[in-house]
């Protein structure tokens, strides 16, 4: 019997399920960040600061 709590198999779902979520996350604040440009409509970024 081996002292790891998890085996390659739980690992491997696991390593999956993380990456899945970090995408989901990232396609959310670029979701965000897209529906705010839109929001404040595009002259935004080209008025002078």
């Amino acid at each position: 019997m081996t002292n790891q709590p998890f085996g390659p198999e739980d690992m491997a779902r696991r390593k999956k399920r993380a990456l899945a979520m970090a995408l989901i996350l990232v396609a959310l604040a670029v979701l965000f960040f897209v529906t705010t440009i839109v929001r404040l409509g595009g002259s935004v970024a080209m008025r002078s600061m």
